[in-house]
């Protein structure tokens, strides 16, 4: 069973928290980037970069995205563009991917020429050796809705691919983009999350709240992955987070702030525990608070979500907000004060035996990763050096069935790890 404790909170005036990893440490973006410092259990000042705060380590150095521009080691390699913005940066299979979006303050409404607005996915050949992005190389394709962007990118294999919120889904793959699904200014499909689980990628989706299955050509709807449970109402649901911990799939859904497991031994969905202990779960409204908040915009405010499922080394971070990390009006909400409000934005550590996952050091040349587990510990070491261990989960010290495989994150367009089991 996970164990979980809160933490201290990030702000004291927002309703919503997101984290990352970098590096092996935890980052709170909203309200001024904020590094997690367990030793002190607190929160302390980041270097703050702009936009979504987003980082991820490559080779020896950090790729940064800020509001629209892109930093390698701190230097700016992709500056803004004359009109519009540059949004949703991602790096993968050697390029730089990204949505140009010129909505001009308008509705979301059929692409008719330039002048009245575009949105355009990016694709742009891009390595540290590189001295800047060459906007000439960009490999580009027009959206056909003005203002479509997303919430969520993917990779599998050697594809790229990006769900929009309008509906559409896109596909990078041998330096062509294409279109797999149409969008739909009239039906609401969006794509929350994405993961690569066995050899398939995996998205959360909205307003089903459950895992979609791509498979490098089809979308498909698995049935109840996650189920909707008891006493809720079964629209407008979103499974917003995933990740893999202790060799589970972890589903954060709302607007219940649910946390749900996904055993692939067992075959089966439980539902962990709510990220929040009010309100009690009812079918008679669509999301929490709904009736208090008539009247109010969004309606939908207070809703619950699962903003982050962070592993890090033994452990798992959590973060919760409201529809949005709205700053808190003192007087506005009275059904929330003096303290309710403060369940959105909470961090929770959870741990359970059985999970180590830790950031090993770049080299040059060869390395050499081992993975040790025991009747009580598994540890991880490079080239001989302790990195990391923990408590091994019920099972593992004599296990049935051992083979070299492909990783559980599924197929990549990176050097594969080659290597020896020993019993």
């Amino acid at each position: 069973q996970l164990e979980v404790k809160q933490l201290p909170r990030p702000t004291d005036h927002l309703t919503g928290a997101y984290l990352f990893e970098r590096g092996g440490n935890i980052y709170s973006t909203y309200g001024g980037l904020q590094q997690w410092n367990a030793a002190r259990n607190r929160w302390e000042p980041g270097a703050d970069k702009g936009g979504t705060q987003e980082s991820m380590r490559l080779g020896h150095g950090v790729l940064t995205f800020g509001h629209s521009r892109v930093l390698w080691n701190d230097s700016v390699i992709l500056e803004p563009p004359a009109e519009g913005t540059y949004q949703l940066f991602f790096y993968a299979n050697g390029h730089l991917c990204f949505y140009h979006v010129n909505r001009k303050d308008g509705p979301y409404r059929k692409y008719t020429d330039d002048t009245d607005g575009f949105s355009r996915l990016y694709a742009v050949p891009w390595s540290p050796k590189d001295r800047g992005v060459d906007l000439k190389r960009a490999i580009t394709f027009l959206l056909p809705v003005v203002g479509e962007t997303t919430f969520a990118w993917g990779q599998l294999g050697n594809q790229i691919v990006t769900g929009s919120n309008i509906g559409g889904f896109y596909r990078f793959q041998n330096g062509k983009w294409d279109k797999l699904l149409e969008p739909d200014l009239t039906t609401s499909y969006q794509l929350y999350s994405s993961l690569g689980f066995g050899d398939k990628l995996l998205m959360g989706q909205y307003p089903t709240g459950r895992l979609f299955e791509y498979d490098g050509e089809q979308i498909r709807d698995l049935n109840e992955w996650p189920p909707v449970p008891p006493g809720v109402r079964g629209s407008a649901r979103e499974a917003q987070t995933t990740c893999i911990y202790g060799g589970e799939l972890i589903a954060g859904v709302w607007p219940w702030g649910e946390l749900w497991r996904y055993s692939p031994d067992a075959a089966k969905w439980d539902l962990d525990r709510r990220m929040f202990d009010h309100p009690a779960p009812s079918d008679k409204v669509t999301h929490p608070y709904d009736i208090e908040n008539e009247g109010n915009s969004p309606q939908n405010r207070w809703g619950q979500r699962v903003t982050s499922l962070v592993p890090n080394r033994t452990s798992l971070f959590i973060s919760t907000s409201a529809k949005a990390p709205y700053e808190w009006e003192p007087g506005t909400y009275s059904f929330l004060e003096p303290d309710l409000w403060k369940s959105y934005g909470l961090v929770y550590e959870a741990t359970m035996p059985g999970h180590l996952s830790i950031p090993i050091k770049w080299t040059e040349g060869k390395t050499t990763l081992s993975f040790v587990v025991s009747e009580d510990r598994m540890t991880i070491l490079q080239d001989g050096r302790l990195l990391g261990s923990a408590k091994s989960g019920s099972g593992v010290a004599n296990p049935v069935n051992v083979k070299w495989g492909d990783g559980l994150f599924g197929p990549h367009a990176c050097q594969s790890l080659s290597g020896t089991i020993e019993q």
